[in-house]
């Protein structure tokens, strides 16, 4: 029987794994400049939403949210935003 013996390297940058990978993050608004922080472990990322209007009426009066976050296509899921704004997944830009 063949059993091949596998050897992987622990990897230093534990997010993203995979190219187009979801992590799990959290999200808050700056109200001073509208720009918004995304963050997940020592990752963190300072964008702008495409469509600032429904992504601030989603996380208004909820502070950091924890939002599942897509760091290669700069796509945000906030869980419960489609009951809001009629959208979950909102498209950010650097």
């Amino acid at each position: 029987m063949y059993s091949p013996t596998l050897s992987a390297q622990p990897t230093e940058n534990l997010v993203p794994r995979f190219a187009g990978d979801w992590i799990s993050a959290w999200i808050n608004r700056d109200a001073d400049t509208g720009l918004l922080h995304v963050g997940s472990g020592p990752h963190e990322w300072v964008l702008e939403a495409l469509a600032p209007q429904k992504l601030t009426e989603a996380l208004t009066g909820r502070g950091p949210v924890e939002v599942q976050f897509n760091p290669e296509l700069f796509v945000v899921l906030v869980p419960g935003a489609h009951a809001l704004v009629g959208n979950s997944f909102f498209k950010l830009r650097t």
